[in-house]
């Protein structure tokens, strides 16, 4: 049994990726060499990053006789990085996936449920890890070399250490679900965590070069730190030394922990994945009857369901988050932008926020899947005595109303903030209002072409469908055509604020073509699904 329920996840994997999510259809040669390219491009990205991070280290390192220190800094880098990369998608996965319920009501043991799943997340987390562990150990065999016992125990303690993260993950994961389970609003909880990741993340990238500095200036103090730690300790001198002993004592820590959770977790898996949060008894009060139109009634309902995940919030809408802390930035910093900003030519100040609001902007990624994430219900839509049009404008509304405002508020700080001619002014509120517009259009034109419907989770559709991938870079391709064009050719030939509207009104010509194609073939192909 636990061997068919993991065919089942690993065929749901290769045809999410090998498979069109319409039917049985492969997927064309094209859109698959396309996949391919970006997961290659991402990764090798990753990987050449942290690589020089390590590059920095190893020689200091080694110099001070802290060849452990270098490989437990590397097993916490990956810890984390798998930490933060799958804790979410094991709530998903494991206590809400679309198919729970379905699976439990067979005479399936609960365990084995959970140990099928558990296995995708340990995939997840040694691809993760091998995005820090494998340039490091690239690093420090080109500089410094390795021992035959090294190597062995590199190895070892690369296929242990997932183990080690997948006891975190789960258990936060069970308390997180545990936790929502019991609330009205478990939206919250989610979006409180994830941020407060976000904030970490984003202080560590800004101040890498000064975390480095310090690191390598008090690499015997920390060390000592870290060595009380244990599992980082052991894995370090193990690979350093070659040191079997060690590499057990490691093995120990990962393993046992392992089953102890996943133990525990089996014990539980019914009762959270079961639970359902207490309904307040409603009392009738007698009041008048509100009545909306129904392209209002369906903005209310596409708002209900966006509030209601918390893996929408912060997946597809990003970029909205981003540009308040954009427009707050940039009144905070105003004094110091000032001096840059003065002695750019005419025009450049507002090309350069113009870039980096629209840049903002196709981040969001809202309407994208929002026609995937009907699901089985598409067919409810579909029923109603409305124009198929009504229904696909109500996804572009949904997309407006959650990233038009934060575009707008921080085109407004931008003018307030940095000196600015009229017409410059003007364009740095029209251009990212209306590629808004435009990512709002796209993401439900690509989705309409590539709708995703057989997923396990929703969270699936809104991180790995195609659509959002299209929609995504679209969005920064239609940018960066025009920075590329002006830049090899039209620099000095026409100035650069006359060029903004240029691209203003090309802008304006694809919107308007996107409206009028899901009037009529995108109605069609609506009615298709």
């Amino acid at each position: 049994m636990f061997k068919a329920l993991l065919r089942v996840q690993l065929a749901s994997v290769v045809a999410s990726l090998m498979r069109s999510s319409k039917g049985n259809e492969k997927r064309s040669a094209a859109s698959a060499a396309l996949i391919a390219l970006l997961f290659i491009f991402v990764a090798g990205v990753l990987v050449f990053a942290v690589g020089a991070m390590f590059f920095v280290l190893a020689e200091p390192m080694h110099g001070l006789g802290l060849d452990w220190f270098y490989f437990a800094m590397a097993a916490l880098t990956a810890f984390a990085l798998c930490f933060i990369g799958s804790v979410f998608t094991a709530q998903q996965q494991l206590f809400a996936a679309r198919d729970n319920e379905l699976l439990l009501a067979m005479p399936i043991p609960p365990r084995l449920i959970l140990g099928s799943r558990m296995v995708m997340l340990l995939l997840i987390n040694y691809v993760l890890e091998l995005i820090v562990t494998l340039p490091a150990l690239i690093v420090w065999g080109i500089q410094i070399g390795f021992t035959g016992a090294g190597v062995i125990a590199a190895a070892a303690g690369a296929l242990l250490l997932p183990l080690l993260v997948l006891c975190f993950t789960c258990l936060f994961a069970w308390i997180l679900a545990a936790i929502s389970a019991r609330m009205r609003n478990k939206t919250i909880v989610t979006m409180v965590l994830y941020l407060i990741f976000l904030a970490a993340y984003f202080y560590a990238y800004m101040n890498l070069s000064d975390l480095l500095t310090a690191l390598v200036a008090n690499s015997a103090a920390i060390a000592g730190l870290v060595s009380a730690v244990y599992p980082a300790y052991a894995f370090g001198q193990a690979i350093a030394a070659g040191d079997f002993l060690h590499l057990a004592g490691f093995a120990a820590c990962c393993v046992v922990p392992f089953a102890i959770v996943y133990a525990v977790l089996s014990r539980g898996f019914l009762a959270v994945t079961t639970r359902r949060p207490a309904a307040k008894k409603s009392v009738y009060r007698e009041q008048k009857l509100s009545v909306s139109s129904a392209s209002g009634a369906l903005l209310k309902k596409e708002l209900r369901h966006f509030a209601a995940n918390g893996m929408y919030i912060l997946n597809a809408a990003m970029g909205s988050i981003l540009t308040i802390a954009a427009a707050v930035a940039l009144i905070i910093y105003r004094g110091t932008l000032l001096p840059f900003v003065e002695v750019l030519p005419e025009g450049w100040a507002a090309a350069f926020l113009v870039i980096a609001l629209c840049f903002l902007c196709g981040t969001d990624v809202i309407s994208a899947p929002s026609i995937s994430l009907e699901g089985k219900t598409l067919w409810l839509l579909k029923s109603l005595p409305l124009r198929p049009r009504a229904i696909l404008m109500s996804k572009v509304n949904l997309h407006l109303v959650i990233s038009l405002p934060p575009t707008l508020i921080a085109s407004v700080c931008c003018i307030a903030a940095l000196p600015l001619s009229a017409a410059d002014a003007a364009a740095v509120v029209l251009i990212p209002a209306l590629m808004c517009l435009f990512g709002a259009l796209l993401g439900v034109v690509t989705n309409l072409r590539f709708p995703k419907f057989d997923y396990i989770n929703e969270t699936a559709v809104i991180k790995n469908s195609l659509s959002v991938v299209i929609a995504m870079f679209g969005s920064w391709g239609v940018l960066a055509a025009p920075v590329v064009l002006y830049v090899a050719a039209l620099d000095g030939l026409l100035g650069v604020t006359a060029y903004l509207y240029i691209c203003a009104a090309l802008l304006a010509a694809a919107c308007a073509a996107m409206y009028i194609y899901l009037g009529r073939g995108g109605e069609r192909r609506f009615a298709a699904l």
